[in-house]
C-alpha cells in the first residue's frame, strides 16, 4: 500500500509538472503558430494558386492539371528569376565564408586585454547600430558620381572615369556587396560573448604547456565557440539569402542585381497586376532555400570539426 501511495504521489508530481510545462509553453506555441506558422502555410498553398489582381480577396487553386502554373512561369517566363536567385546564391556564400571568418577574427582580436579596448569595442560597434535601410542611403551617397568618395578614388587609376558603378553590370554587383559584407557588429557581439565565456584556467594551463596567443586561438577558443560559429553562420548565409534593403535602396534591381526577396516585392507589389501567386511561388523557393542552407552548414561544420578532432588525436 505504501508503495502505491508513494507512485500516485509521484504520478501526481508528474503531472503538476507536465501542466506547468504546457502552460508555460502555450503562449509561445500559440504565437508561432498564428505569426509564423499560418502565414507560411498561406504562402505554400497559394503558391499553388491563381492571385493577382482581377480575384485579390479569393485566390482561386489551379487545379492538379496546372499545379505548377506559378512556378513555371518563375522558371521559363520570368526573365529575372534565374539572377536572382544566383545572386542570392552568391551573398548567402559570402555570408558564410568572409561575412564570419572576419567577424571572428575582430572579435578575437576585442577580446585581447589591452589599454583602451574597451574604447575600440565601442567604437566599432556603433556603425554596426545604424539599420539596413539607412546604412543603403548612406552607401548611395558614396557611389555617387557627381559627389560621391568612391569615383574620384577610380579616377586615380582610371583618369576618365565619370560613370555611375551602380548602372555598371559587374561593379554593380560587387559595389552592393561592399555595403553590407563587411558591417558584423551583431555577429562579432554574439562571437566575442562566448570567446569571453571560456573558462580563464583552460588558457592559463595552455600557456604553461607553452602555446601562444594565436595556438590558444586556434586550439582551444575557435573550437569551444564551434557551435556560435555554426549559428552565426546560418545567419549570415540566410541573411545573404535574403538580402532586399541594399538592393532596394541602391539599384533597384539594375545592373544585375536582383535578389529573391526583390523578386517578391516586384511581383507582390510593384507590377500592375499584383502577382500574389507568382510572388508567393518565390517564397517558397526562398524559405526551402533556407532549409537547405541550415543543414548544408550544420553538415559542413560536422564534418569539419570531426575532421579536426580526428587530426588532433592522432597528433596525440
Amino acid at each position: 500500500m505504501e508503495k502505491q501511495h508513494t507512485y500516485k504521489k509521484k504520478s501526481k508530481i508528474s503531472m503538476r509538472k507536465t501542466g506547468f510545462i504546457i502552460a508555460f509553453l502555450l503562449p509561445t506555441l500559440l504565437a508561432f503558430c498564428v505569426f509564423y506558422l499560418y502565414p507560411i502555410l498561406t504562402v505554400f498553398v497559394t503558391s499553388f494558386c491563381k492571385w493577382d489582381y482581377t480575384n485579390i480577396t479569393s485566390p482561386e487553386f489551379f487545379g492538379f492539371s496546372k499545379l505548377w502554373e506559378n512556378y513555371e512561369y518563375l522558371f521559363n517566363k520570368y526573365p529575372y528569376f534565374w539572377e536572382a536567385l544566383r545572386n542570392s546564391v552568391i551573398w548567402a556564400i559570402l555570408g558564410a565564408v568572409v561575412q564570419i571568418p572576419i567577424a571572428a577574427l575582430i572579435a578575437l582580436a576585442l577580446s585581447r586585454k589591452v589599454k583602451g579596448i574597451k574604447f575600440v569595442r565601442n567604437v566599432y560597434i556603433i556603425p554596426n547600430m545604424i539599420s539596413t535601410a539607412a546604412m543603403g542611403v548612406i552607401f548611395l551617397q558614396l557611389y555617387n558620381p557627381s559627389y560621391g568618395i568612391v569615383n574620384p578614388i577610380i579616377r586615380l587609376f582610371n583618369k576618365g572615369f565619370n560613370d555611375n558603378i551602380l548602372l555598371l553590370k559587374g561593379p554593380a554587383f560587387l559595389a552592393m556587396t561592399a555595403s553590407y559584407i563587411f558591417f558584423t557588429g551583431t555577429t562579432t557581439l554574439m562571437i566575442l560573448g562566448n570567446i569571453m565565456a571560456v573558462p580563464r584556467e583552460i588558457k592559463e594551463a595552455a600557456m604553461l604547456d607553452g602555446a601562444g596567443g594565436l595556438k590558444q586561438d586556434w586550439f582551444i577558443t575557435i573550437p569551444m565557440i564551434k557551435e556560435t560559429l555554426r549559428t552565426v553562420s546560418i545567419l549570415a548565409a540566410t541573411s545573404g539569402f535574403l538580402l532586399y534593403n541594399e538592393v532596394y535602396f541602391l539599384t533597384k534591381g539594375a545592373a544585375g542585381t536582383y535578389s529573391i526577396s526583390y523578386v517578391i516585392r516586384e511581383l507582390a507589389i510593384t507590377s500592375p497586376r499584383t502577382q500574389f501567386g507568382r510572388a508567393n511561388a518565390v517564397a517558397t523557393i526562398q524559405i526551402l532555400a533556407g532549409m537547405v542552407i541550415i543543414v548544408i552548414i550544420n553538415l559542413l561544420y560536422r564534418i569539419s570539426f570531426k575532421k579536426k578532432a580526428g587530426q588532433e588525436r592522432e597528433g596525440a
